[in-house]
């Protein structure tokens, strides 16, 4: 089995929400079905899926994502580009630091597209979750926030992210039924 990519966190992050079908999921994240296939079964081995369901092991990752996702998933700030804001310079982080530098995943078409420093997206169609899930795009951000913020920003960013994960954790999730949907 591979290592667990990026957009798996993302996944197990949809995941705290109510459940979905695979070509639900895969188009609310702008992915193939087998992306989101391949995905599950990587989130079950690393034990980021509860046994037997599609609900996220939030215990496992509010931990991974809290303390380990930065050092699994490093980013760094490339060039100004046009792009989607990200990290502290997106809700819900934007409202409360006072940053001097905006950070955007790459995304110069996109509405509501500014300037600001690249860093790369969580994977590549991070970019519509800003329309698709916005629910989803705050946690992508603030994990984003995790990975590349000062230590002050870190502490905010991991405070959203850890009451988020436990929120979602305390609504019960049906089991899987057992189908490809």
């Amino acid at each position: 089995m591979s290592r667990t990519s990026p957009f798996d966190i993302v996944l197990a992050f949809r995941l705290l929400e109510p459940a979905a079908t695979l070509q639900q999921l895969a188009d609310e994240l702008a992915v193939a079905p087998s992306q989101v296939h391949a995905s599950l079964l990587r989130l079950e081995a690393a034990g980021l899926l509860r046994p037997g369901t599609r609900a996220t092991n939030a215990r496992a990752l509010s931990e991974f994502t809290l303390y380990g996702a930065r050092y699994a998933f490093p980013v760094a700030k490339g060039p100004i580009v046009r792009g989607i804001p990200t990290a502290y310079s997106a809700p819900p982080l934007s409202a409360e630091v006072d940053a001097t530098d905006v950070v955007v995943w790459p995304a110069p078409m996109f509405p509501g597209a500014v300037q600001g420093f690249a860093v790369k997206p969580l994977y590549r169609g991070a970019p519509h979750l800003v329309a698709r899930a916005p629910a989803l795009y705050e946690l992508a951000a603030l994990l984003d926030a995790l990975r590349l913020g000062d230590p002050r920003i870190r502490l905010v960013a991991r405070q959203r992210l850890e009451q988020r994960i436990t929120a979602a954790a305390a609504t019960p999730q049906p089991p899987r039924d057992g189908s490809n949907s």
